[in-house]
């Protein structure tokens, strides 16, 4: 075994497998896995996404709101750390996205983290001072970023975010050393008449009306990987915006870019070829979950291959020197479509999916079988290794009642076009829980499923020591025999974990390194999302285990399942005025951090809990202060008095739901 061997990616190399050729920890050793440190990180307050780095005995990783910390990998001793006071310089814009961020990146001595803000900073990673600072966003844009930056040939990439919120994607690649914009590659057009950008050339014919007052949408904001054989950059595309095809198109158009990997050359940015998983994208459904890179022998022909799982359900392995479709089949519930047609590449729908004629039960719902959290890939087993979820939704069009009270096309909040509604299958007991799938990508079929009682779990990283490591929403990490599926050994972390683990050596040890802290989307899935984690009870962590470990985890406060609404009798609530604010609170994207119907799922407060929200005149200071944004807590200098009225209305009419024992159910788009 080496004595180091780094970990220098936010997925560890280029391929982004996630595989450590590393078997010290082994599927005959790991039970003696110990803890050998802990690391508290106060500052944080929900999600931690990101895998750490690992570069010759220090550990780099980001907060969720861009904190940058560098730490001792042997004591866990915090050696600096780097705040880049995130939204103190756009307040407003706090509202967004929720605080996640996915990861950093190094090079050449220098961290690189992009801020959901704009700007991208390298950082010196011995001193943690800022090298230099550069906004890759666009000026005026309705959008942000939440991905891990990506290193290749003295370049970083990094895409936008924020479909639901007016954005228009596009992937920006800036100098390494210098921090100056390079190139930039939009994913979906703009307005033709303004617009001379490669993308609105190529793809405008696929979309009509005035879709780019809306934005468009397909913002890549994770699910970019770096061929070196190829030279080239993978692109995963996001859904529409808004969701509604309606706002985009005629029916038939395909709206490229949308849920689409397009592959660009990695000097230029110019476009090389791309494939559609899902042409009129209508689901919310997104191609930014990993793009593995592997060599496979598929019917006695090798191939350089990307594999991807898209939110669709359908597994895809696809030529990555053309963009021909190889193989697709389903790794999880999903009944939209039967099959993908190898010949044409487009699925076989079902009909009336895009719920012409009225609302229309789907599979997956808009969280997708698989998410953004991180798969791997095991060349020797031959497997990849999926966090995979089991949802259903209710869709149908939106009102022109409703399209004209969100503010559209202004696109005041974050307005979808469609109303979702959590659907669960009496029949079906699999129905809001999660699994660990290991798929074979010849065979096109599952190998062996480890299925869990949650649903929104971490990501995954596989070994030489034919080990799978994955954390859980129920706080544990394990590791799983890889060929097998056997669980052999697990962890109590404490709190949820959504961070796929990183795993490296340094001086002959072998460590595996995860970040727990659970938050950020999870906030907007409602009860499946739950697992009894309270905004600020339970502290994020740093963990990070030997074999032999015998350190030991701090006391945790043990998960709470309960709601301690405040509400006062006297309070009169009007239903309706409650009503108007239940959309507000959806639209302007209090839902996302706080849960839809305010039931929190512990990334932020509960508000059906908060002093803040008890007192209204409170509650209006609070808002337009600007008080929390350091916390990701947005200023709403921008709403008006009846509009704090209705939100408390709202709040508390939820509360006092709560209290009775009559919480409403969590449509996403409001009460």
């Amino acid at each position: 075994m080496p004595a180091t061997l780094n970990w220098l990616a936010p997925a560890d190399d280029a391929s982004e497998q996630r595989f450590v050729p590393l078997d010290q920890i082994n599927a005959t050793n790991v039970s003696q896995l110990g803890l050998a440190w802990s690391l508290d990180l106060p500052e944080e307050r929900t999600a931690l996404a990101g895998s750490p780095l690992a570069v010759d005995g220090r550990l780099y990783f980001s907060g969720a709101m861009g904190i940058v910390y560098a730490v001792d990998a042997v004591s866990g001793r915090l050696l600096w750390q780097y705040d880049p006071q995130t939204n103190a310089g756009a307040p407003r814009e706090a509202r967004l996205v929720y605080s996640n961020n996915r990861g950093v990146a190094w090079w050449k001595g220098k961290i690189y983290v992009a801020l959901k803000d704009g700007r991208m900073v390298a950082i010196d990673a011995k001193s943690g001072k800022p090298v230099w600072i550069s906004r890759f966003l666009r000026e005026g844009d309705r959008s942000t970023s939440s991905g891990a930056p990506r290193i290749f040939n003295g370049k970083v990439i990094i895409g936008n975010s924020g479909a639901e919120y007016g954005a228009r994607g596009y992937v920006t690649t800036l100098d390494a050393e210098t921090g100056k914009i390079l190139w930039r590659f939009f994913t979906v057009p703009g307005n033709p008449a303004v617009d001379s950008d490669e993308t609105t050339r190529m793809a405008a014919a696929s979309w009509s009306g005035e879709w780019w007052k809306w934005g468009g949408g397909g913002t890549p904001w994770n699910g970019i990987t770096y061929d070196e054989a190829l030279d080239q950059i993978y692109v995963g595309v996001g859904n529409g915006g808004p969701w509604d095809w309606k706002a985009r198109g005629k029916k038939g158009q395909d709206n490229l870019f949308l849920s689409s990997v397009v592959a660009l050359d990695a000097t230029t940015g110019k476009y090389k070829w791309h494939y559609q998983y899902n042409p009129q994208e209508a689901w919310d459904w997104k191609a930014t979950s990993s793009i593995i890179l592997a060599d496979l022998d598929i019917g006695g022909q090798k191939h350089k291959v990307l594999m991807q799982a898209p939110s669709n359900g359908f597994f895809y392995v696809i030529d990555r020197t053309s963009g021909k479709l190889l193989s697709a089949e389903k790794y999880g519930k999903a009944n939209w479509a039967d099959k993908i047609d190898l010949a044409t590449g487009r699925p076989i729908e079902k009909p009336d999916i895009r719920y012409e004629n009225g609302p229309v039960v789907i599979y997956p719902g808009v969280s997708g079988v698989h998410n953004w959290q991180a798969s791997s890939y095991n060349p020797r087993t031959g497997l990849v290794y999926l966090p995979t979820m089991q949802t259903g939704m209710r869709y149908s069009s939106t009102t022109p009642e409703q399209n004209a009270a969100s503010g559209s096309p202004a696109r005041l909040g974050g307005w979808t076009g469609v109303n979702v509604e959590p659907y669960v299958d009496p029949k079906d007991p699999r129905d809001n829980k999660g699994s660990l799938v290991a798929w074979d990508p010849v065979l096109q079929k599952q190998r062996w499923k480890a299925d869990y009682s949650s649903l929104w779990n971490g990501g995954t990283v596989t070994t030489a020591g034919n080990l799978v490591f994955q954390g859980t929403q129920d706080g544990l990490l394990r590791a799983f025999d890889a060929s097998t599926g056997r669980q052999l050994w697990s962890f109590k972390a404490g709190l949820g974990i959504l961070a796929a683990p990183t795993s490296y050596s340094f001086r002959g040890k072998q460590y595996v390194s995860v970040l727990v802290g659970y938050g950020g989307a999870g906030g907007t899935g409602g009860p499946p999302m739950q697992y009894g984690w309270k905004y600020g009870l339970q502290p994020r962590r740093l963990l990070t285990f030997v074999l032999g470990g015998k350190a030991r985890l701090p006391a945790t406060a043990p998960p709470d399942f309960s709601t301690h609404a405040l509400d006062d009798p006297k309070i009169a609530i009007d239903a309706q005025q409650a009503g108007k604010g239940g959309f507000l609170f959806a639209i302007t994207g209090c839902g996302t951090c706080h849960g839809p119907g305010a039931q929190s799922t512990g990334g932020a407060p509960d508000l059906r809990e908060s002093q803040i929200a008890f007192d209204r005149q409170f509650l209006g200071t609070f808002l337009r202060s600007g008080a929390a944004v350091t916390y990701n807590m947005p200023k709403f200098d921008d709403l008006t008095e009846d509009q704090i009225d209705a939100l408390y209305a709202y709040i508390r009419s939820e509360a006092r739901k709560a209290r009775l024992g009559h919480a409403s159910p969590t449509n996403l788009m409001g009460p």
